[in-house]
C-alpha cells in the first residue's frame, strides 16, 4: 500500500484518439468500398458546385421559388443540389437568350 502512495497518482487514461478509430474503420473497408465512397463524395462535390454556380448565375425569374431558400437547400447532402438541378430551374426560352 505504501508503495502505491509513493508512486503518485495514476495518470488519467484517455484511450485512443478519435482519428485512430476512423483510420481503422477506413482500413477495414475493402478496396472496392473505398473506391465507392471516394466516387460518391466526388459526385456530391461536383453536383453541389454545379448547382451553386447555376444558382449564382441564373436570374430570379428562371428559378422556381426564392433563391434565398435554395441556397441552404443546396448544402443538404445528398439531395439538395440534385433537387435544385432537377426541379428548381425553369427552362430558358428564346427571349431569355441574349445575342
Amino acid at each position: 500500500m505504501a508503495d502505491d502512495f509513493e508512486t503518485g497518482p495514476v495518470p488519467f487514461e484517455t484511450g485512443p484518439a478519435p482519428q485512430a478509430g476512423l483510420r481503422e474503420f477506413w482500413a477495414g473497408l475493402g478496396t472496392a468500398r473505398r473506391a465507392g465512397v471516394v466516387t460518391l463524395a466526388a459526385f456530391e462535390v461536383i453536383c453541389t458546385t454545379a448547382a451553386a454556380l447555376d444558382l449564382l448565375r441564373r436570374p430570379q425569374h428562371l428559378v422556381r421559388g426564392p433563391k434565398a431558400l435554395w441556397w441552404p437547400a443546396l448544402f443538404v447532402q445528398p439531395v439538395g443540389s440534385i433537387a435544385y438541378l432537377t426541379w428548381g430551374r425553369r427552362l430558358r426560352t428564346s427571349s431569355d437568350v441574349q445575342p
